[in-house]
């Protein structure tokens, strides 16, 4: 039978796009499973998951935290296969740990390790790894006992942020327990080597010492005065907590702003995730509870959060565990992926009007339903500009979904803090410039912000660069704020593209 000229088209066109002639954009975050091909162990009672370039070389790396076994360190080969270097590393000694993070506590140009450990038969110490990596070849010294960190308290979930703005990274440990207070480290090192790096004990001077059965823990400047503030979550059987948000006084103090915030959640919370769900520039919170329905906090920037947890469609009651925030299908608008513990993931799409709708029913591999989820994290392992999942999960090991999105409609950025020696500065940058704040602007208009955090939802450590959508049909103009309260833009650039922005641009 003879075509027709259009039944040939139509039929050029099917073929086409099963065949990838033609770019799959209609499809928003076309993500693939190669788990079995990324040469991550499938097994294991993986926990947490932090993500850091750690030798070197342009790519992102894996730390898998495991609570029951060896933890594992995987060094990125650029080809969508990770290979494990944790012997190699001299980090064989890190299991049994929870939410461990990556910092650079002595601001030598290297993410060093803080694990938060929990311990197999008692509770172990947390370890601090000082890195000495170079390109290809991974190495980390422990430092513990000279940098003074090596508590016994059953940390759930550590966070880094320069709290009194000296530029030093300081670590806050979210400690799970009976009696266990949590603490905060404050950063006292003396210069970048690694007999320099100490850390003394402020939570009583800072007043964030709660005992209060924390799980994890998010920095992030919520009120926009400059200051990173912190919000714990907290809770324990049969599903009673308060989580706490401390608002940063700028003066080495905190102050429990929780009621008046709105924030106090009353439920069993694991983990809390951030990010601009609106693009209005004020960071939103979304509270996993493991008992009781998750909660959507929205920040208006008045001080005072809105629950619209049940108007967004986004209060699902499962055992909510992890959370991740990202531009996945570059339309513009921070997405939410959710680790329930028990029950199918959810992947929430931002409709862009406060509304999500879960799409996770597109991806039945990702549902992981009767899977018991732990930290999550959205990375672009393979620097194609789009961001890929990584899923922790308890006994059958992590997931890992490559985002085959491959456009050109993203912006990345990577900053670097300088004022961290010069006395000169009243407030200092830290040299990764955790507490950063980045926005994207078009034709003048702020469409999209993101904060530099090391610590994100529950047990995960996303990267320290950051990542926008952005329609490449314009160009945009991108600003950074730096702790030391230095701006620098950069104007009318195009997308597609990686910026490492300087604070001494």
């Amino acid at each position: 039978m003879k075509l027709t000229k259009r039944r040939r088209n139509l039929a050029f066109f099917v073929v086409a796009l099963l065949t990838g002639i033609i770019a799959p954009a209609a499809l928003a975050d076309p993500f693939v499973d190669i788990s079995g091909t990324s040469g991550l162990a499938l097994n294991g009672r993986n926990k947490g998951v932090a993500i850091a370039d750690v030798d070197g070389d342009g790519l992102l790396d894996i730390f898998i935290s495991n609570k029951g076994g060896p933890s594992h360190l995987y060094l990125n080969n650029g080809d969508g296969t990770f290979r494990d270097v944790t012997e190699e590393a001299g980090l064989e000694e890190t299991g049994y740990a929870m939410g461990s993070v990556f910092g650079d506590v002595a601001n030598h140009g290297k993410p060093d390790l803080y694990v938060a450990k929990g311990g197999r038969y008692e509770i172990e110490s947390n370890r601090l790894y000082y890195n000495v990596s170079t390109p290809g070849h991974p190495k980390f010294i422990d430092i513990t006992e000279s940098a003074g960190v090596g508590i016994k308290t059953f940390t759930y979930g550590a966070a880094m942020f320069d709290y009194n703005k000296d530029g030093k990274l300081d670590i806050y440990c979210a400690n799970y327990g009976v009696g266990q207070r949590n603490i905060l480290f404050k950063n006292v090192s003396t210069g970048h080597r690694p007999e320099d790096v100490k850390f003394v004990d402020a939570s009583d001077e800072a007043g964030v010492g709660s005992a209060a059965w924390a799980w994890s823990a998010v920095a992030f400047d919520f009120d926009g005065d400059g200051w990173d503030d912190l919000y714990v979550s907290n809770g324990q059987y049969p599903g009673e907590g308060r989580n706490i948000l401390y608002k940063n006084l700028g003066n080495g103090k905190f102050k429990d702003v929780t009621d008046e915030a709105g924030v106090a959640n009353n439920a069993w919370a694991l983990g809390t995730g951030v990010g601009d769900i609106n693009n209005d520039g004020w960071l939103d919170m979304y509270v996993s509870n493991y008992v009781g329905g998750n909660k959507l906090f929205l920040n208006p920037g008045n001080g005072k959060f809105k629950d619209i947890s049940k108007s967004s469609g986004t209060a699902r009651d499962g055992w909510g565990k992890g959370t991740a925030f990202g531009d996945t299908d570059h339309k513009g608008f921070q997405h939410i992926f959710e680790g329930d513990c028990k029950f199918s993931k959810q992947f929430y799409h931002n409709n862009g009007d406060l509304t999500f709708t879960d799409i996770i029913d597109r991806y039945p591999s990702m549902k992981l339903e009767t899977i018991r989820t732990k930290g999550v994290a959205f990375f672009d392992m393979d620097n194609d500009g789009d961001l890929d999942l990584i899923v922790m999960n308890w006994e059958v090991g992590p997931r890992l979904f490559r985002n085959d999105q491959n456009d050109k409609n993203w912006i990345k950025v990577k900053v670097e803090g300088t004022t961290y020696d010069d006395p000169a500065y009243q407030y200092r940058s830290t040299r990764d410039a955790v507490g950063a704040k980045v926005r994207l602007y078009r034709n003048g208009k702020m469409i999209a912000f993101r904060q530099v955090m090391t610590a994100n939802g529950f047990c995960s450590c996303p990267p320290l660069e950051v990542h926008f959508g952005a329609d490449a049909n314009y160009r945009y103009d991108i600003e950074v704020t730096f702790p030391s309260g230095i701006k620098v833009v950069k104007k009318n650039v195009s997308t597609g593209v990686f910026h490492h922005i300087r604070e001494d641009e």
